[in-house]
């Protein structure tokens, strides 16, 4: 079961960089998952079985610390200002 939530987990950090699956996809379709992940990642504060907290902890990791380190990515800190996710909130 872990090896479906680190899938998940990586799934949302490609997601919040703004990776497309593939080329032809379109900005604006590439815009709506990574503002969806760059959310599910940074402003969900819920501890559903599917939230970023709780498959944080299932893999034992400190959501914050994750949080804090995923923010150092530029391609990931390029969104959040993009996004005007970029307010510090909902983080730990």
């Amino acid at each position: 079961m872990k090896r479906l939530w680190i899938a998940v987990l990586h799934q949302a950090i490609v997601d919040a960089k703004g990776n497309a699956r593939s080329v032809e996809k379109s900005a604006s379709s590439v815009a709506g998952p990574q503002r969806d992940a760059l959310i599910w990642i940074f402003h969900d504060r819920s501890r559903a079985g599917n939230s970023f907290y709780a498959i944080c902890d299932l893999l034992d990791l400190d959501p914050d610390q994750a949080r804090q380190r995923l923010r150092r990515v530029p391609a990931i800190r390029r969104g959040l200002q993009r996004t005007g996710l970029d307010t510090g909130q909902g983080e730990g």
